[in-house]
């Protein structure tokens, strides 16, 4: 490696890079951490989504219960088992404030389950789609909004 004086100091480029270098490991760590999230986030996000179809063709079907309205009761139940999933087995995050956690947890979820809640009307009152195919496009835009809420709001490292 050549060799380049820096006043009485030499530095050789690969001492020069280094920061660099650094900063892309942390960039493909970061991506990287990402990407098992995720995979974590589908693969066990799959017991809040049974959950969820469980609870709602029970409260819908079983109870004939008014769409909306099971959807909301359907939501609270599966929020809580998604919760402690995403705490324990999706982000592995360990911290002391498991009840400031759980708060900004509702919130975010209370925000995707508008989306959701939108999408289900749109699709069965407005445009008169299949009930089972409206809940299938609402629930894919709450866990889109929900992987992305809980990873930078709710469970972020600081």
């Amino acid at each position: 490696m050549k060799n380049t004086k820096l006043g009485d100091q030499e530095e050789t480029i690969v001492e020069m890079l280094e920061p660099e270098a650094e900063l892309d490991r942390q960039l493909v760590s970061s991506a990287k951490e990402t990407r098992n999230q995720a995979i974590r986030y589908i693969l066990w996000g799959l017991i809040s989504v049974a959950v969820n179809f469980a609870v709602y063709y029970i409260t819908y079907n079983v109870l004939g219960i008014e769409y909306q309205m099971a959807n909301g009761i359907t939501w609270v139940i599966a929020v809580q088992v998604a919760f402690w999933v995403d705490r324990v087995k999706v982000f592995e995050h360990h911290s002391q404030y498991v009840y400031r956690e759980m708060g900004k947890f509702y919130a975010t979820r209370i925000v995707t389950y508008f989306i959701e809640a939108l999408i289900l009307w749109l699709l069965v009152s407005v445009i008169g789609s299949p009930m089972l195919l409206a809940k299938v496009f609402g629930q894919v835009g709450a866990i889109v909004g929900n992987f992305l809420f809980s990873k930078w709001f709710v469970f972020q490292s600081k």
